[in-house]
């Protein structure tokens, strides 16, 4: 049985959550708030006693057969005893019997603990009336997805992220023209001059954040971007109280090429940007290098997901739990479609194309 930390109130000995408006330790029940100090004294005064479970048991029954599983892990709730399974990369989580915060800690005892942390700064609340307002001027979505039950799904996720260091340079070669174009009382005249255009310098990155979990899209995680690092702190697990959080299952090893990927992105259109005043600009060669490979650091960042179905198609959303930046897909109503463009007036032939585009896309026809 692996070890849960729980921080209790010292006024009611109810469960503390970590409190993203006050950034302390909050109490929901008599409202009281503690700073991580105050709570650091406490989390030594209430050691956990592990519960000595040998003993005798049915016949057939191998309490050791299941827990050999590698990817499951059992822990005990602190506040009312009860066993809860979950993936072995999972740092924190709620008790789903009575709601008290619980977090792992044998989960970051080992030489990858987390290095820092950016705490949540935006609420389920403000969370839900995101997703609200991502849901407005959107008149093909169908009603269900605007639904109540759709946003008690959601949930707060510390995401595992690696953070790379590296200092990179890059030269680039580039075709581009400008046009001038003027007429006489004859003829209209186009003159075109070609230039080739070289840059070449060096860029230095401080950590690029890439997540360290197989199961969440590395293009979601992107695309809810950026972090602001002023709000990153050293790693404490009082963070994690009241939140779930995952353990990374990726070492930064296995993830050198999405780093490199990201890096060599950034290069391209910043030195590409720096291209100006010309009608057209055409790369013709580009060579990009790494003139050195810094440290790595690991830490968790506020992710909001919310992921549910319809019509046996999975629709993801996720929202930075800093920013409050959201990003997700949305379903179409076939039979909205039709409607809504002869409300517009758009014509009969696109409309048909459009919906035998769409019939085709859903594997209709």
């Amino acid at each position: 049985m692996e070890d849960v930390l729980n921080y209790k109130c010292p006024n009611c000995s109810a469960g503390l959550k970590f409190d993203s408006k006050k950034q302390k330790m909050t109490c929901e029940y008599c409202g009281k708030s503690y700073s991580l100090e105050e709570l650091e004294q406490i989390a030594q005064q209430n050691e956990a006693v592990e519960e000595d479970k040998t003993g005798d048991h049915w016949e057939g029954f191998d309490p050791e057969q299941w827990q050999t599983d590698s990817n499951m892990g059992v822990w005990t709730c602190p506040s009312c005893g009860a066993e809860v399974v979950a993936e072995k990369t999972t740092g924190a989580t709620v008790c789903p019997y009575c709601d008290t915060p619980m977090v792992m800690p044998d989960q970051f005892k080992d030489m990858y603990r987390p290095d820092y942390v950016i705490p949540f700064q935006k609420s389920k609340k403000e969370a839900v009336a995101a997703l609200k307002n991502h849901y407005m001027n959107k008149p093909l979505l169908p009603k269900v997805f605007k639904s109540e039950s759709h946003l008690e799904e959601i949930k707060a996720v510390y995401v595992p992220f690696w953070l790379f260091d590296l200092n990179t340079a890059g030269r680039f070669r580039y075709e581009a023209t400008r046009m001038r174009v003027w007429e006489d009382s004859d003829y209209k005249y186009t003159e075109t001059k070609f230039y080739n255009v070289v840059r070449a310098g060096k860029m230095n990155f401080c950590k690029i954040p890439v997540d360290g979990s197989k199961a969440i899209d590395d293009t979601m995680m992107e695309a809810i971007e950026p972090y602001d690092y002023k709000d990153l702190k050293e790693f404490d697990m009082s963070y994690l109280s009241g939140y779930m959080a995952d353990k990374y299952d990726q070492e930064p090893d296995q993830l050198t090429g999405r780093v490199y990927e990201r890096m060599e992105e950034s290069v391209r259109d910043s030195f590409m940007s720096s291209v100006h005043n010309y009608a057209t600009v055409t790369p013709r060669q580009e060579k990009i290098w790494i003139t050195k490979k810094g440290e790595v650091k690991y830490g968790l960042f506020p992710v909001w997901f919310l992921n549910t179905k319809w019509k046996g198609k999975t629709y993801s959303f996720a929202m930075n739990g800093q920013t409050g930046h959201l990003i997700g897909d949305l379903p179409i109503g076939k039979d909205l479609v039709v409607g809504y463009w002869f409300r517009h007036h758009i014509p009969l032939t696109l409309i048909m194309t459009a919906v035998i585009v769409l019939l085709r896309v859903t594997g209709v026809i």
